[in-house]
């Protein structure tokens, strides 16, 4: 019998090649440049080989908030002691402006002007020789005054009416009155240059009489002015 062997395999080595050629051309295995095997449809198709991994997203910085500063009411006085004295201490505020009036019932006063803004005051006499720098803590103002060479810090409330702020002047005499939230009141009556006790203060009749002459007491505004 003759032998086929030869002739054998090289038949089955060509099915074998026809069919590896088929299978590519129907979509067998094909290598990317990088070296990973794909589909031959996704490479027709022109997509991309799957990637492992991703750029890590760019952090964001922490929102910023931003608080308002406090404000005062658009008309307001303040009154009260200083923390270490018998200083009586009156400010008023209206709109940007402001007045204020220090006392100590005997003879240390000062009438201050100055202005009121994001919930600070800074005020000063005419001269200088007396200043008051405050500003809000919650519904009171603290800070600050400096008077006679001392210093007096404190913290004052609101002053609801009849408490307030109030001055007269008649002829050669000046009056100034702090009356306190409590009903008590702290003044000085200066004429020429003696200064005593202000006489007591009806903030419903809102005058006094001195020395046979009425006086009428005017409430203090922030805006208000000084001759």
């Amino acid at each position: 019998m003759a032998s086929r062997g030869p002739l054998v395999t090289a038949v089955v080595v060509l099915a074998g090649l026809v069919g590896f050629l088929a299978v590519n051309t129907a979509g067998g295995l094909v290598k990317t440049s990088e070296g990973t095997a794909l589909p031959a449809a996704a490479q027709t198709s022109g997509q991309q080989p799957p990637t492992t991994s991703q750029a890590p997203a760019a952090s964001q910085p922490p929102a910023q908030t931003t608080t308002a500063a406090p404000a005062f009411p658009a008309e307001v006085v303040y009154a009260g002691k200083a923390s270490n004295g018998r200083l009586a201490i009156a400010v008023a505020v209206k709109g940007g402006q402001a007045a204020a009036y220090l006392c100590d019932g005997r003879n240390v006063e000062a009438w201050l002007r100055g202005t009121a803004a994001q919930g600070k005051v800074d005020l000063s006499t005419k001269n200088g020789s007396a200043r008051l720098s405050a500003a809000l803590d919650g519904q009171n103002l603290a800070g600050t005054a400096t008077v006679g060479g001392r210093e007096y810090p404190f913290v004052i409330g609101v002053a609801a009416p009849p408490a307030g702020l109030y001055r007269g002047s008649g002829g050669s005499t000046t009056i100034g009155w702090i009356v306190l939230p409590d009903g008590s009141q702290v003044g000085i009556a200066t004429t020429g240059d003696s200064s005593v006790p202000a006489p007591a203060l009806d903030p419903q009749a809102a005058a006094v009489t001195v020395d046979g002459q009425r006086i009428d007491a005017d409430k203090v505004a922030g805006d208000a002015t000084f001759g």
